[in-house]
């Protein structure tokens, strides 16, 4: 996968993997996918590893499910 930027927003991964942003917060409440606010603890940051991490166990989780 091919993402342009290292940090990015819950719209912006919602976008990314075909869910709703309220599906992000989520993820990122029930410790699924990692996140952080910066100090003014506006937005929500999800790097770019954190996306990878989480697409690898959803799809290794799917694998040993079939």
């Amino acid at each position: 996968m091919l993402i342009n930027k290292t940090i990015l927003f819950a719209a912006e991964v919602a976008a990314l993997l075909g869910y709703s942003t309220q599906y992000v917060y989520t993820l990122i409440h029930q410790g699924k996918l990692f996140a952080y606010k910066d100090p003014d603890g506006k937005a929500w940051r999800i790097p770019e590893k954190s996306i990878t991490d989480y697409i690898q166990r959803q799809s290794a989780q799917y694998s040993r499910k079939r």
